[in-house]
């Protein structure tokens, strides 16, 4: 009978990493200030190309474990040689315990690092991350990766990649926690999930659309009151829709029949015109239905500002009788 050979691979659960395999999708969305922070990261550390930069990522998970919301990063300071690699373990504690002091909702989702392939270290340091109630367990870590150099060790726009990991074998149990004791690190292969770069708020877009505009112009950036006020930006962005608007007209003036492309442009036109409610093209009650919208806003406006009044007077009179309280006594 001749013998035979299998390889036993379990892919992460959402209750464990060596968890029984799941069917569910798993998406990583990272904020966009979570991935301006591993970008400075990799800014400040990018001198030395052989150098390996990792670090923790921080945010919330998904009640079924398959969604990932990428918050915050910081660095992990870690030391490469050969085969092996030394990660900062107690500065990683005590960063992410400051960290939980100020956000005690969101917990570790995984780690970052900027390594142009997977290799052994990966698998270490994914290992160390799987470990330990301060980092990702009981859940599956996820790695996200970002390469910025090319074959060439150029420097490129950072291209992101994240991936989740499965452990090879049996999962180790029994052993201390820790990557470095050998017999109690895991083997894993790393299957790659989706990504999305979040957009901002309104107020880091328009923060980012200024500096675009004079990085363009060539003008120093800076941000006085009036450009941070409501009504100013309202204006610019309709002035925007307005100039956009003009550009389709002129290209709609010179509309060729002939022309696939204009055909397609009609056609979506039309289509979206056509599912618009029909009070969008009456004037006046357009202006109806935007009167109606801002008076709710000021009566909201106004009961806030009431309810507060009331809740510091409140707050004032109970000093004033606990004060007169105490002279009585």
């Amino acid at each position: 009978m001749s013998a035979t050979t299998s390889m036993h691979l379990v892919r992460p659960g959402v209750s464990a990493p060596g968890a029984s395999s799941t069917t569910t999708a798993c998406n990583v969305k990272i904020h966009a200030t979570a991935f301006i922070r591993i970008l400075e990261i990799v800014a400040k550390q990018s001198i030395s190309k052989d150098k390996r930069i990792i670090g923790t990522l921080l945010g919330y998970r998904s009640d079924d474990g398959s969604g990932f919301e990428v918050r915050d990063a910081f660095m992990v300071p870690c030391d490469e040689t050969g085969d092996s690699i030394a990660i900062a373990d107690h500065e990683h504690k005590v960063s992410y315990q400051l960290y939980k002091k100020a956000h005690p909702k969101e917990s570790v989702l995984g780690w970052f690092g900027t390594s142009k392939q997977i290799d052994n270290s990966t698998g270490l340091i994914h290992d160390f991350y799987s470990k330990g109630s301060d980092r990702a367990f009981p859940y599956p870590a996820i790695y996200l990766n970002v390469n910025y150099r090319d074959e060439n060790d150029q420097v490129i726009n950072p291209q992101v990649s994240t991936y989740i990991g499965s452990t090879v074998g049996k999962v180790a149990t029994g052993q201390k926690v820790g990557w470095k004791t050998q017999s109690s690190v895991n083997s894993y292969v790393f299957h790659p999930i989706p990504n999305q770069i979040m957009s901002g708020t309104t107020t880091e877009k328009l923060a980012l659309d200024s500096l675009v505009e004079n990085h363009i112009n060539q003008t120093p950036t800076t941000f006085s009151g009036n450009e941070v006020n409501d009504l100013s930006n309202l204006k610019k962005q309709i002035n925007i829709v307005v100039a956009s608007i003009d550009k389709l007209a002129q290209h709609l003036d010179s509309f060729d029949i002939n022309n696939d492309n204009d055909l397609q442009l009609l056609r979506t036109l039309t289509n979206n015109l056509s599912s618009r409610p029909q009070s969008l093209f009456n004037l006046d009650e357009l202006k109806k239905h935007f009167g109606a919208y801002n008076q709710d806003v000021i009566m909201i406006e106004y009961l806030t500002k009431v309810v507060k009044e009331q809740i510091e007077l409140s707050a004032r009179l109970t000093a004033t009788a606990e004060s007169e309280k105490k002279d009585r006594e």
